[in-house]
């Protein structure tokens, strides 16, 4: 198993108290569990066997393991906002801003597929979850449609049709090359309303222009 995907909460959790350095190991384990297995066949003592805890130990935590998917991908969510807002306060463009987003996305989880899988499950299933991500998306879909770029209407229907896109470009390719997230960049801006020229304009320009050769 790779490292950095094991160890994300151990890492940040590192100096800290005991209590949070076992929450650390805790949420690690159930990424990967919930990764591996999905979320339903998941029990709670293959997260605690996997983290090598007593099965106890998980009730000092959380009560319930919805609970502890809330918390895990409340987190993930938060480390991935970080890596995809980096450097993108000076873009003002709003389909650059999504396709650079998106691009961005598709390519951090090339490496840590686990936060993605994890990720859309706990967005598909927690109400509160589905609502930040209205919230975070709203600003740059709201600005391409002020800009005149986008013909949407903001709301849940168009956040799921958007999480779909990437879904389906994660099953059909589990390595997530760049052809098939230059292509899923394109379907969400043609799910915005973009012309097809323009939006594959556009995904050509982030690649070209904000992109590092990965």
């Amino acid at each position: 198993m790779n490292s950095a995907k094991a160890q994300l909460f151990r890492d940040r959790a590192m100096g800290a108290r005991k209590r949070e350095r076992t929450r650390g190991v805790l949420l690690d384990s159930a990424v990967s569990v919930f990764a591996e297995k999905g979320f339903s066949d998941a029990k709670i003592r293959d997260i605690t066997n996997r983290a090598q805890l007593a099965n106890g130990t998980f009730y000092n935590y959380y009560q319930t393991k919805d609970e502890l998917l809330r918390d895990v991908a409340t987190e993930l969510a938060i480390e991935l906002t970080k890596r995809i807002n980096d450097d993108m306060e000076n873009i003002a463009h709003g389909p650059t801003r999504v396709a650079l987003a998106t691009a961005r996305l598709l390519r951090t989880v090339r490496q840590q597929a686990e936060w993605l899988n994890v990720l859309l499950e706990g967005v598909f299933m927690v109400p509160e979850l589905q609502s930040s991500a209205v919230a975070y998306l709203k600003k740059d879909l709201e600005l391409g449609t002020q800009q005149g770029h986008f013909s949407v209407t903001v709301d849940l229907l168009l956040i799921n049709q958007i999480l779909a896109l990437i879904n389906v470009g994660r099953r059909v390719d589990p390595a997530m090359s760049d052809l098939t997230i230059e292509r899923t960049c394109d379907a969400v801006l043609r799910v915005l309303g973009v012309p097809a020229k323009k939006a594959q304009k556009t995904v050509a320009a982030v690649f070209d222009l904000h992109l590092e050769v990965d």
